[in-house]
């Protein structure tokens, strides 16, 4: 049987982690390269961004680290320092979620002077879907920006559907001997149907 050389196990270990640490600076770099706000789209976007009326370095610093992970798709931890904490533009995300910043950069985004910045923006509201209320999930439903929507459409619920099937449950409880057999049986599974799946939406 022939044997792993001393040593030889842990080489290939520490080459492999050189190669990603490496591998992950450089693909950081590109990622920067291209996902940096320029002056006129940050100038664009701090309308939308409370506060955005006064020029900040800071903001725009934490607006490029956002950017920055939901393009890389990385986790927080392994934002360029260059951007500041990544715990900072954590909890900024969050913050402007739950306040409906996010809201407001989509439907800007729906603008033509926006072309530039969608797919950040559209990138920004997935990443923080967890934190999404019912009414901002419909909102991008609505929208029609598949970007930013954390699932497919056929697991988001169905408002209209709802609303339909308990109409139509009403009405055959008031007359009960003209409803065909069966029918509650599938307004239930319909109604299940129209309230999503949760476990899909509440993703990152």
């Amino acid at each position: 049987m022939n044997r792993v050389p001393r040593g030889h196990a842990g080489g290939d270990a520490r080459t492999t982690k050189v190669f990603y640490l490496a591998y992950h600076r450089l693909f950081s770099y590109i990622i920067s390269m291209h996902i940096a706000l320029t002056d006129a789209e940050y100038a664009l976007l701090s309308p939308l961004i409370p506060g955005g009326g006064r020029p900040s370095p800071g903001r725009r610093r934490v607006l490029d680290g956002i950017f920055h992970v939901v393009m890389s798709r990385c986790i927080w931890a392994e934002m360029p320092a260059q951007y500041g904490k990544a715990d900072t533009a954590h909890r900024q995300l969050r913050r402007w979620m739950r306040a409906g910043v996010l809201d407001r950069w989509l439907i800007a985004a729906k603008g033509e002077a926006f072309a530039g910045l969608r797919l950040r923006l559209c990138r920004a509201w997935r990443r923080a879907a967890r934190m999404a209320s019912m009414r901002s999930l419909m909102l991008v439903k609505g929208l029609e920006m598949p970007a930013a929507l954390p699932c497919a459409l056929c697991y988001l619920p169905d408002p209209a559907l709802s609303e339909t099937m308990r109409k139509l449950i009403a009405h055959h409880l008031e007359k009960p001997f003209e409803t065909p057999t069966g029918f509650f049986h599938l307004a239930g599974k319909l109604l299940a149907q129209a309230g999503g799946q949760p476990r899909r939406w509440r993703v990152r």
